[in-house]
């Protein structure tokens, strides 16, 4: 017996696209920001300590991101990329 699977690529693309996803991908950037912040100084002039967690909705997918820490930070102490388990899976 085999089993054949076919992704509907536009059902893909819409779920990939939807309001929850990018509501669940902002409060998983929100855990990141909030663990960075215990950690490195920020550099924006406005949200918590400098830093910020925001989603968008890009033409394939939803996205978040996490921005205000300097890169020389980030290049020296990986502030971003030793949080991301704090996004949960």
């Amino acid at each position: 017996m085999s089993v054949v699977f076919r992704i509907d690529s536009a059902g893909a693309k819409e779920l990939l696209r939807s309001d929850s996803v990018r509501q669940d991908l902002l409060q998983r950037a929100e855990r990141v920001a909030q663990r960075v912040r215990g950690q490195a100084r920020g550099v924006l002039d406005h949200g918590d300590e400098g830093i910020v967690a925001d989603s968008y909705t890009g033409r394939g997918r939803a996205g978040a991101t996490v921005i205000g820490v300097p890169m020389e930070e980030e290049a020296r102490s990986r502030v971003l990329g030793s949080s991301i388990d704090a996004a949960g899976g």
